[in-house]
């Protein structure tokens, strides 16, 4: 007589893992969100960023729920969403607290240290606490991992969350110019660039995915997962560089010319990478 091996341990990974994620992220949300509507007196201004962000993030779930089905399960979707809104968030604003004004101060003109704090310390800062997130879900499935793609969607979900949470601090300001202020910050952030931290962490969740699914040997795991994480820091520091240097009297055309394509081509080999086997993670 055989016995199918017990399924308990991964069980209990599966669960431990997101529930302490979503324990950690929740107050650190709450805190974030506190510090993004400190001074803001009018409650349709806090509607309105909160909704203009929720648009994006809404759209990015559905699709991602439409791809992989909510495997491997709702707990862990949650987890990775909330990691991005909130410890995510958190570390990234503490690291930048501190890294920027040190940049500022250092000696360097104002538009060195600008390009230095956008494309180089806050990709750097930001893809890693992402990374953290994804790390922890990844590796808590690594026994139910058949394909990359798999790690690909559990980045994507912090990116989102990172992005919702990020977003509505970058809308409220833009109210202060009144609604063509928001859809100004909304056509570049949700729809120009749309998806852009999903998609730089889906990078990472890839390469860490296919450190535990393909790699032979462990060095090569180990190489992969850092390659990953130093991709999405490229792609993150493109995108910001492109912001940067975009001529301003036509700047959502060379903006959304480099970058939309990029979403094409990271939509297209994600939904390649999830089809072309219809098994997904399974709790």
């Amino acid at each position: 007589m055989t016995h199918a091996p017990s399924s308990r341990p991964r069980s209990m990974a599966a669960t431990i893992s997101p529930l302490v994620l979503i324990a950690v992220s929740v107050p650190c949300s709450v805190y974030e969100f506190k510090r993004a509507f400190e001074g803001v007196t009018s409650a349709t201004d806090a509607w309105l960023a909160v909704g203009a962000s929720s648009l994006s993030a809404i759209v990015g779930f559905i699709f991602l729920a439409w791809l992989a089905r909510l495997r491997p399960s709702a707990l862990a979707w949650i987890a990775a969403f909330a990691w991005g809104t909130g410890g995510a968030l958190i570390i990234s604003g503490f690291g930048n607290g501190i890294v920027d004004p040190a940049i500022e101060a250092s000696g360097l003109d104002e538009s060195t240290a600008e390009f230095v704090t956008s494309v180089v310390t806050g990709p750097v800062i930001e893809e890693i606490a992402k990374a953290i997130g994804v790390i922890v879900l990844v590796l808590a499935a690594r026994r139910l991992l058949t394909r990359p793609a798999q790690g690909a969607v559990l980045g994507a979900l912090v990116g989102l969350g990172f992005a919702w949470g990020e977003d509505v601090g970058y809308y409220l300001s833009a109210l202060d110019d009144g609604i063509s202020g928001l859809w100004e910050s909304f056509l570049a952030r949700a729809l120009l660039g749309a998806f852009g931290h999903a998609i730089f962490t889906a990078v990472c969740g890839y390469a860490l995915a296919w450190a535990l699914t393909r790699a032979v040997r462990p060095p090569q795991a180990i190489l992969s997962g850092i390659g990953g994480l130093i991709a999405a820091m490229l792609v993150h520091a493109q995108a910001n560089g492109v912001g940067l240097v975009a001529p301003e009297d036509s700047w959502n055309l060379t903006y959304g010319a480099i970058e939309l394509p990029v979403l094409a081509v990271g939509l297209v080999l994600l939904v390649w990478g999830m089809r072309r086997r219809h098994d997904t993670l399974e709790a």
